[in-house]
């Protein structure tokens, strides 16, 4: 009878001190991404020298905190969270990576930083969207250039059967068509 006692007394010391170290990780991960989303640079290194996880996740709309610092163009920020681990492949509940982010946002800075750092140059996104694509709907010739240049696959298309040439012809962009045609692209 002590012994079931014992038994069941360790067990919810166990569990309790177990709750007690979840709540720990979470309060530190939620302050860490508090602290992303006010670019608060000297909270996000003490996080991150205590051992934070960077690649946490935000618990509404699933994205990561690199991909927070993509949205709002603070490219040495992004590069100090991918030199402490931060992966450049997560994707948020849209399924947009960074590098599609970026691309999208004409970022050269960034998409030149995410690629150093091995972000998949074709992942899409829920929409079938590349980053190539992305920042072909956005208008941006540099960017397109530079992940041609990386080896970002002009043939993929996005879920509506268009390839980055199409839909370069259907915004009548004629420098990024051009782009598209001299890497390889046809019609």
């Amino acid at each position: 009878m002590r012994f079931i006692k014992f038994i069941g007394i360790l067990l919810i010391v166990t569990v309790f001190g177990l709750t007690s170290v979840q709540a720990q990780s979470f309060s530190a991960s939620y302050k860490f991404l508090k602290a992303v989303k006010e670019v608060n640079y000297r909270d996000i290194k003490m996080a991150i020298e205590k051992g934070v996880n960077v690649n946490t996740r935000d618990y509404d709309d699933k994205t990561t905190a690199l991909i927070m610092v993509t949205r709002i163009k603070d490219a040495p920020l992004a590069q100090y969270l991918l030199k402490n681990g931060a992966k450049p492949n997560l994707y948020g509940k849209d399924g947009k990576t960074s590098l599609v982010i970026a691309a999208g946002n004409g970022d050269r800075t960034t998409v030149a930083l995410l690629i150093k750092f091995k972000a998949d140059l074709d992942m899409a996104d829920n929409n079938g969207t590349t980053p190539l694509i992305a920042a072909v709907l956005a208008r941006k010739d540099q960017i397109v250039k530079l992940l041609l240049e990386s080896g970002a696959d002009y043939d993929l298309e996005d879920y509506s059967g268009r390839s980055p040439l199409q839909h370069a012809i259907e915004t009548r962009r004629r420098r990024i068509e051009k782009t598209l045609k001299e890497a390889g692209a046809v019609h």
